[in-house]
């Protein structure tokens, strides 16, 4: 039998046909978006500030994110409709005249699955979105909450702005 290279190369188109694009996501494949948060002076309302020792813990959740900027960044739940945080501040302050002071922010929001790809799967997206704060006590240090973005669907700008 003589070798035909006329189904050498079929076989051959069949074969690399069967390898998508899809097969692998890529790095720069959009993904789940986090929360993005910035803090303002309550008294200058256009001046970022820096919570100090800020820890944000998600509640029941025994480890928690510490940050040391005006911006931070955050995971909100992709299995339900709501996350609570607690926001600690002065987390690592051990001195009497500062005292840690806890505040609560539950975020509400409505999750939208967005298909990606075969190799990527889905992504959540967060529309809706509202926060309510709360306290621990009677001295709470989150002052103001603002909702600059209702739509979490990258992290190019911020989403919340809070005052303190």
């Amino acid at each position: 039998m003589k070798f035909k290279p006329v189904f050498f190369i079929a076989w051959l188109a069949i074969f690399f046909s069967s390898c998508e694009r899809d097969d692998i996501c890529a790095e720069a494949t959009p993904v789940t978006p986090l929360l993005v948060i910035d803090f303002f002076d309550i008294e200058n309302t256009t001046e970022p500030k820096i919570p100090t020792g800020l820890i944000v813990v998600e509640n029941g959740e025994t480890v928690g994110l510490e940050f040391n900027t005006s911006t931070i960044s955050i995971p909100l739940r992709t299995d339900v409709d709501q996350t609570n945080f607690l926001f600690v501040l002065n987390a690592n302050n051990e001195s009497e005249e500062t005292p840690e002071n806890i505040d609560g922010l539950g975020i509400t929001y409505v999750r939208i699955e967005e298909y990606i790809s075969k190799a990527c799967g889905f992504r959540i997206i967060y529309d809706a979105l509202d926060a309510n704060p709360s306290s621990q006590n009677d001295d709470a240090w989150i002052q103001d909450v603002l909702i600059t973005n209702t739509t979490v669907e990258d992290e190019t700008s911020a989403h919340i702005q809070i005052f303190f």
